[in-house]
């Protein structure tokens, strides 16, 4: 599975995307009973030292080959915990996640992006929001603050049920509602962001730091020591088996022996690097 056109342009018009059946019914029924064994342990917020399956699951094979081409071949996971709401409690209000780094034009980056796993149908009783296109609104624009969720302008919920998978732009509006129903909603969250920045994720047990390294992408989604590979630093490391990703969205740069003239894609820009330092400077029109 890979990003349709439709798809793109719907996450980079809107700042979302929902997958509806991500989950098999067999993956439902284990992530269930993993997420219950971790909470009964307090352990929401350690998941991967809680069961192996958390740590496959961040690399899902429905959804991550999307997360890959949205972040880029330099995709690493920041941090992933189990969230539950109970009835009649409170949801989150209106936020954005990766607001306030410095030098970086959030408006038109993908610095981070979030997946959720929805474990318990919450369409009718509680839901995820967004405000649209948010993610694109210019820098330093406050949230307008609103008594209830719902009142915030433009936004829409996402009526969200099992099995689902939502992925969000890290700069997106977002909030979540209270749980109106009569029963618990539980979700996985895995956040992705560059591997060059720093991770949150729980200090692994020697077991989980096994299971992570267990293959070359799960070693670098958790930035365990890959032992089969030569290790390529913080600027260096990719996935591997995916079609190569610059991320989105999609740049194109100028070529500085063409300026104005000829541009080059975001997965282009490095052979043409290579190529360039290759060159003496004489070789270079000067335009």
């Amino acid at each position: 599975m890979t990003l349709t056109p439709d798809q793109q342009a719907a996450f980079e018009g809107t700042g979302y995307l929902v997958l509806e059946d991500a989950l098999s019914e067999s993956d439902l029924a284990c992530l269930r009973t993993k997420f219950d064994h971790a909470d009964t342990q307090s352990r929401l917020d350690d998941l991967p030292n809680s069961d192996d399956s958390f740590i496959r699951l961040a690399e899902h094979h429905v959804s991550f080959p999307l997360l890959h081409r949205i972040i880029g071949d330099n995709i690493q996971l920041r941090a992933l915990r189990g969230e539950k709401s109970e009835p009649g409690e409170a949801g989150r209000g209106w936020h954005k996640e990766v607001a306030g780094i410095l030098g970086v034009n959030h408006a038109a980056s993908t610095v981070l992006t979030q997946a959720f796993y929805i474990l318990d149908d919450a369409a009718d009783t509680g839901a995820l929001w967004v405000v649209p296109g948010s993610h694109r609104f210019k820098e330093g624009l406050d949230l307008p603050q609103v008594a209830e969720i719902r009142d915030m302008p433009h936004s829409t919920a996402i009526p969200v049920r099992a099995r689902t998978a939502v992925l969000l732009h890290g700069n997106i509006w977002q909030a979540v509602s209270q749980n109106g129903g009569s029963s618990a909603i539980r979700w996985l969250r895995y956040d992705y962001f560059h591997c060059w920045m720093r991770q949150a994720l729980p200090k692994l047990s020697a077991h989980a730091e096994e299971a992570a390294s267990a293959t070359h992408n799960l070693s670098q989604l958790f930035g365990t020591v890959i032992p089969h590979t030569a290790a390529k630093g913080y600027w260096g490391r990719e996935i591997e088996g995916y079609p190569s990703s610059g991320g989105l969205p999609e740049r194109r740069f100028s070529r500085l022996d063409l300026v104005g003239r000829e541009t080059l894609l975001n997965s282009e820009l490095g052979a043409f690097q290579k190529l360039n330092a290759a060159t003496t400077s004489g070789d270079r029109d000067d335009t």
